[in-house]
């Protein structure tokens, strides 16, 4: 922040950019300027393209927008389990395991004060366009606001830095209240909204795009800030968005689920994706994406049976699984059911589950697809074909992808004389594995960084500001509107009938814990976001705070709600060998069981740097 002369190496920010070409063959990259920056509108948007960079791949893994870690922070919550052999840090905050002396990041300075600097020169600039100025600045808005939703949602209230600041001031900035810091997001993207154009270049911010991220942002502000009151202004403001955004009962923004997470190709086509960040197969790799660390792999060691019922006959190699979060039993159980009538069940209430004559046909109805589409573009269960359709993956017992360590083999030595299923160790620990993000046609080579790939992550799209939509309305006690936007996900992404859809819904009612609509909306949107931008969590704590009252003067208005679906063990499902059978069972992450108390509403914040920066610790960490 002390630096007077700019010196930026814009490396690869700049390809593409053709009209920098010739400029940057005849300079060293190191020698560029900040004189010369500012005075070329190619090289000044080439230094923004960092900022894009470095504000959506943020490795806060709670909190970050499109990080390959962003899956693995699944397992905080009941929906995914770590791998057995994985380490305590992804899992720490289910056991509680975390103190003061934890540092989960915080705001970054120096991002900060490059988004100053730009926002202070491009102002200033002469040369640049009126036109461009206005969009740089809306970027930057966006930016801005963007980098301090993430640290909002861990923290609460922040500094609120608005300027490049001068090496003789004052540094030690205190916190702003929650709802000083939540203004000072959503301001931020109305300059935006007001900036940017209403359609913009792939992985460049739209007004839809502010307007998009003033949805999510406002939710959770109107738990903290306002205790989720009926008349909270926030809501109104999600409303107003969502308006803007030309959200309608067809759900006409919407694309196919599957498009938009399994093939790069459709991914970045499909029109729903409203915001996205890409990687280039220049510079990325397995080791980059989710598929590395989530995926399953097979050398052919595994039990004797396996290897005469369950056979893989190519080399299944994306290395790191013990990182991986294995898809629950809790999270299977939310993908509903068409029944033969066509109308819409929880899965154990369907015909299928008692006139099934085997485990596909009692639980996944895989033949004619009859589970919500979403859980086949999610999940891979037993039986699948993966890796490019080239093996059949059995996560039953003694199957070729159950964890020979798992409760899905427990007590097969005893039983068959040896260790059951893939000895391996690296392999499903819940009968499940993740595919959402996965690209089906992708075949990992020996050494996964030798596998280059195009990949595109989600940052905002229409199908959470269609359910944002829909919780605003849920919230202020507007349950007919609520419906309303969670038709169109159902329909679009799950592939019901728009009448059985509307008719499933049309006697619920509630927007509390237990009510009947609040249920409904919550499996809705959990089936929808899962391993996305890690919504799920998120979300329960946005709900959980609002039972509690918010925050009031630094400490929650009541004594704290306890988070049910964040406590207790998980759930997995064993199926028998022939596979016709099966049972449940519970089980944990290595740290032990999932334990919530109410100080986790907002993170510690590191006891060093709280010393040195001199702010005030959060409620209950003391």
């Amino acid at each position: 922040m002390k630096k007077y002369k700019l010196i930026w190496i814009l490396g690869l920010i700049v390809v593409g950019l053709t009209s920098c070409k010739k400029f940057l063959d005849t300079q060293p990259y190191d020698k560029i300027t900040g004189e010369q920056t500012w005075n070329s509108e190619n090289l000044s948007t080439a230094f923004i393209y960092q900022i894009y960079q470095d504000v959506l791949a943020s490795d806060s893994w709670l909190s970050g927008y499109a990080h390959n870690y962003s899956a693995r922070s699944e397992s905080v919550t009941k929906n995914a389990m770590t791998g057995t052999l994985n380490s305590s840090y992804w899992s720490k905050d289910r056991a509680e395991l975390m103190t003061k002396n934890d540092n989960y990041g915080w705001l970054d300075y120096g991002l900060l004060w490059r988004i100053h600097t730009a926002m202070k020169n491009i102002q200033a600039s002469a040369t640049f366009s009126e036109a461009y100025k206005k969009r740089a600045l809306g970027e930057l808005y966006f930016l801005r606001a963007a980098h301090y939703f993430i640290y909002a949602k861990l923290y609460g209230g922040l500094q609120v830095i608005d300027r490049e600041l001068s090496p003789d001031e004052n540094l030690q900035i205190p916190r702003k209240s929650i709802k000083e810091t939540y203004d000072f997001i959503l301001s931020d993207l109305d300059k935006a909204a007001s900036s940017l154009p209403a359609v913009a270049e792939r992985g460049r911010a739209s007004s839809s795009a502010a307007n998009a991220l003033s949805m999510r942002v406002a939710l959770q502000a109107a738990a903290y800030v306002d205790g989720g009151i009926p008349n909270s202004t926030y809501y109104d403001k999600v409303i107003t968005a969502g308006t803007v955004l030309g959200l309608n009962a067809s759900g006409s923004q919407l694309s196919p689920y599957a498009d938009l997470f399994r093939k790069y190709e459709t991914a970045i086509a499909a029109s729903e994706n409203i915001l996205i960040r890409e990687r280039s197969k220049t510079n990325t790799s397995l080791y980059d994406i989710p598929m590395q660390y989530q995926g399953m792999w097979s050398t052919g060691k595994f039990s004797a049976y396996a290897k005469i019922h369950f056979p893989i006959n190519v080399t299944m190699n994306f290395w790191g699984m013990d990182g991986g979060a294995w898809p629950t039993q809790d999270l299977v159980d939310d993908y509903l059911v068409k029944d033969l009538d066509g109308s819409i069940k929880y899965w154990e209430n369907a015909s299928y589950a008692a006139t099934g004559a085997n485990v596909d046909q009692k639980m996944y109805f895989s033949d004619t697809k009859k589970r919500d589409l979403r859980f086949y573009a999610t999940v891979a269960y037993d039986s699948c074909l993966y890796f490019n359709n080239q093996v059949r993956v059995f996560f039953r017992r003694d199957g070729n992808v159950s964890n020979a360590n798992s409760k899905i083999n427990e007590g097969s030595a005893a039983e068959y004389g040896y260790s059951a299923g893939n000895t391996e160790n690296y392999n499903s620990s819940t009968g499940y594995s993740m595919i959402k993000y996965f690209y089906d046609q992708i075949s990992s080579l020996p050494n996964p960084g030798d596998q280059k790939l195009d990949y595109c992550f989600s940052v905002l799209r229409y199908g959470e500001a269609y359910l944002n939509m829909a919780e605003a309305y849920l919230m202020k006690g507007d349950f007919e509107n609520a419906k309303r936007y969670m038709v169109p996900t159902m329909v679009k992404h799950g592939g019901f009938d728009e009448s059985k859809a509307s008719s499933y819904l049309a006697s619920l009612s509630g927007n509390v814990w237990g009510n009947s609509l609040f249920e409904a909306y919550k499996r809705e949107r959990n089936v929808e976001m899962v391993y996305e931008n890690n919504d799920r969590y998120w979300s329960l704590l946005r709900w959980g705070m609002r039972t509690s009252g918010g925050v009031k003067n630094g400490e929650y208005a009541t004594g704290g709600y306890v988070i049910p679906a964040l406590q207790g063990t998980l759930r997995g499902i064993r199926i028998a060998r022939d596979g016709k059978t099966y049972s449940f069972f519970t089980d944990n992450n290595v740290v032990g069981e999932a334990r919530f108390t109410p100080k986790r509403y907002l993170l510690p914040i590191n006891e060093t740097f709280r010393l040195k920066s001199g702010i005030n610790q959060n409620p209950g960490w003391d």
